[in-house]
């Protein structure tokens, strides 16, 4: 009945070696994945953050461990594929997620999405059994779609929907442009946009001096170039689709009348949308939604300072890989703000 000390140690282990074995490597500062350790946080009322992340997590044979070990993991994964196989018959999302390295399609746009969406429902059914219920959610770009079932805004059968008909149409613009991350602000990026207005666009701000731009290849060389001259972080990333591009612009329509039907409702958990970047009402999340989610740049940054308008606390990115974690610390500490930023599942 002692009082607790702050300080935390968890360590995950199937035998007596195994512990003793995390106990010795958590003595010698080796840092492993079974080994979490920190200190509690200040204050009681912990706010907790579900972040939903989008393209660039997905990897072949990611959530195959937990389909085995978690019948509501598979149950959620398994109620997708059927869900999915009412709208084709080319490729059934279990057999892609489960499929070996050799014959992994999941980098094409039209496997990956749906893929990352049943591991990002999956995930946060599972938690949600386990009692770790979020108090606010995020979704960054295909995100947005787990989001959403995750708030109660959708029902899993409109959500499929929404992620097909996004993934499909998008799919039909692969190997059409390029995206490009650069470490600048949005005000210091415009000078190398002059010019390719129309062909290239701010596809993401995730932190103050970390955005996404997306478009034709040609004038994102040109300004890689320059960015390479001026020594300024640049990155092309690997990705068959210009994402958020003016590439987007002739898919909107035909995405809005695809999911015209869909009936989104008000939800239970309160949402910052990543099209707007502050809290909408799930009855918004209808067809014109999705088609300014798939053209619109990603507000990623303006939601994650609402979190921390917010007091959030705790900060879990599901998905695959965490692909969002270092600009949500970024922000906190620019905030001048405390907070625990933590992930579901790692490559590997």
């Amino acid at each position: 009945h002692k009082g607790h000390h702050p300080c935390r140690l968890s360590l995950v282990a199937s035998t007596k070696g195994e512990l003793s074995a995390c106990l010795q490597a958590f003595l010698a500062g080796e840092i492993k994945p079974d080994i979490i350790s920190g200190r509690i946080l200040p204050r009681t009322g912990v706010k907790l953050a579900f972040i939903f992340s989008g393209m660039g997590q997905q990897w072949s044979g990611m959530g195959k461990r937990l389909f085995d070990r978690e019948p509501v993991f598979r149950r959620v994964i398994e109620e997708c594929s059927h869900l999915f196989s009412r709208h084709t018959t080319a490729w059934n999302l279990q057999k892609e997620l489960l499929a070996g390295e050799d014959e992994s399609r999941i980098h094409e746009t039209q496997i990956a999405q749906p893929c990352i969406f049943a591991v990002q429902a999956a995930l946060s059914t599972l938690l949600q059994s386990w009692g770790i219920i979020p108090d606010v959610i995020v979704g960054h770009s295909v995100g947005e779609v787990a989001g959403y079932v995750s708030a109660g805004i959708l029902s899993l059968p409109d959500a499929v929907k929404v992620c097909f008909h996004r993934s499909r149409l998008q799919q039909t613009k692969a190997g059409s442009g390029g995206m490009l991350a650069v470490g600048l602000s949005e005000i210091a990026i415009a000078g190398y946009l002059e010019g390719f207005q129309e062909r290239v666009s701010i596809a993401a701000v995730n932190s103050s001096d970390a955005l996404t731009l997306a478009g034709d290849i040609q004038p994102l060389e040109e300004i890689a170039q320059k960015l390479e001259r001026e020594q300024i972080f640049h990155r092309f990333l690997h990705v068959e689709v210009p994402y958020h591009s003016p590439c987007m612009d002739s898919i909107r329509d035909e995405l809005r009348e695809s999911l015209r039907d869909i009936q989104p409702v008000k939800g239970k958990v309160p949402v910052i949308s990543t099209v707007t970047g502050e809290e909408i009402s799930g009855t918004l999340i209808h067809g014109d939604y999705w088609a300014e989610n798939a053209r619109k740049p990603v507000l990623f940054a303006l939601a994650v300072q609402e979190l921390i308008k917010r007091e959030t606390d705790v900060f879990v990115e599901l998905g695959a890989h965490p692909v969002l974690s270092g600009y949500i610390r970024e922000s906190i500490s620019l905030a001048g703000k405390t907070g625990v930023v933590t992930h579901s599942l790692k490559r590997r």
